[in-house]
């Protein structure tokens, strides 16, 4: 009863003294002169309570201040992903466009045209996956292109028109296992038979046994007779040879020299293979 007591008396006299140095405080606000002294005195009594309180709610206000500053932070974070990323975009955006000016560039001059007449075109439909090895291309009958005609790019064959209207072609790469062709190793005269693997960027030679071939080697169209390609088209470069006894033949593994991929311009060769 007693500890009940006392716990009454000091918080009526808590509220006495707050009361008071509100009343003073209102007072010394209005310029109450005699009050200075007492204003003192009571601030100074009150400032054990008045620090007492104020730690109570540090933590509360470090919480908000850190939460504050938390949210501040992640905006600053995500206008800088958003700056980051903006400029990769723009960075891969370049590249794209450098590739494309460059294949572009690369049809103006082929070597291995000679005095072939050729028509330029643009790829609107890419091969999906490994188990389409076709691309449309802008152009058809109507500019000359016939079923059989070669498709080239800058770096070498590309693959054979198969599907021909008037303003539109598909295109049969080399990659596609239905896709042969004669080639050679040029400055010799063995010939070989090139075929497509199914896989984007692997095809397989077969010759015979004599042929002298070595990892590195650039393999080009034969050009034999009746062949719907010219001579001399870069096919492309040797990565590995076998040489089978029992069959007695060279097996040879390419990589073509096209990236059959992201092909954006080829040329179609007005090729009409001779009798």
């Amino acid at each position: 009863m007693a500890l009940t007591r006392r716990t009454s008396r000091s918080r009526f006299t808590l509220v006495l003294l707050i009361l008071t140095s509100i009343t003073l405080l209102t007072l010394d606000a209005r310029n109450f002169g005699p009050v200075e002294s007492v204003r003192r005195g009571v601030l100074s009594v009150l400032a054990p309570v008045g620090d007492a309180f104020g730690g109570l709610f540090d933590p509360v206000r470090d919480a908000w201040d850190g939460a504050t500053g938390y949210d501040e932070l992640a905006s600053e974070n995500d206008d800088l992903r958003a700056r980051i990323a903006e400029l990769e975009g723009q960075i891969a955006s370049g590249q794209a466009a450098q590739a494309e000016l460059d294949q572009l560039k690369a049809q103006l001059d082929l070597p291995f045209v000679n005095e072939i007449p050729v028509v330029r075109a643009t790829v609107t439909s890419g091969a999906i996956g490994n188990f389409d090895q076709t691309i449309e291309i802008d152009k058809g009958s109507d500019q000359g292109i016939r079923e059989g005609m070669p498709i080239v790019s800058g770096a070498g064959l590309v693959g054979e028109v198969v599907e021909v209207t008037g303003g539109r072609s598909v295109v049969r790469l080399v990659s596609d296992p239905a896709f042969q062709a004669g080639v050679r190793k040029p400055g010799t005269d063995g010939l070989g038979v090139v075929r497509g693997q199914g896989d984007g960027g692997r095809l397989r030679a077969t010759f015979d046994l004599s042929a002298e071939l070595a990892e590195g080697d650039l393999l080009v169209t034969s050009g034999a007779s009746r062949s719907q390609f010219p001579p001399d088209v870069p096919v492309g470069r040797v990565t590995s040879v076998t040489r089978d006894e029992t069959a007695l033949e060279t097996r040879v593994e390419l990589e073509t020299l096209s990236s059959l991929s992201d092909l954006t311009y080829v040329t179609a060769l007005l090729y009409e293979p001779t009798a």
